[in-house]
């Protein structure tokens, strides 16, 4: 059983690779996974969802990417099992700045927070608080 995994769902390679870093600086017990859409997050959280121990404790979810974008993803999850909604905070991370996007992001109950890129250390110092 790996413990305490964070999820990077982002398309661009040179982001995940940074955030990989920052987040094994700032959360040195936390092991960043990353996928390349919001499809191949998707079905790692599904694969996931029967032994909730192994769910990641934090998901970086960006909004604009191929396949399956982040919102579309949101929208999957609120039909997934339960304990992914409970259990993974969900923080959109992106570099939009439209208010249209922050207020979408407000219909979804589930999600925890809004970032806007790039990821610093000042966001995760805030994200430690609420992770276990």
């Amino acid at each position: 059983m790996e413990a305490n995994r964070v999820f990077l769902v982002d398309d661009d390679l040179i982001f995940r690779t940074a955030a990989t870093v920052l987040v094994g600086k700032e959360l040195p017990t936390y092991k960043a996974h990353h996928f390349e859409n919001g499809l191949e997050a998707y079905t790692k959280l599904m694969d996931l969802a029967d032994t909730p121990e192994e769910l990641p404790k934090l998901m970086l979810l960006d909004i604009n990417m191929p396949v399956m974008n982040g919102w579309e993803l949101l929208e999957e999850l609120r039909s997934a099992p339960s304990q992914i909604r409970d259990l993974v905070q969900i923080h959109i991370l992106t570099s939009s700045i439209s208010p249209e996007d922050m207020n979408l992001s407000e219909t979804y109950e589930f999600i925890n927070g809004y970032i806007t890129k790039p990821l610093t250390k000042q966001d995760l110092d805030k994200l430690k608080a609420g992770l276990p």
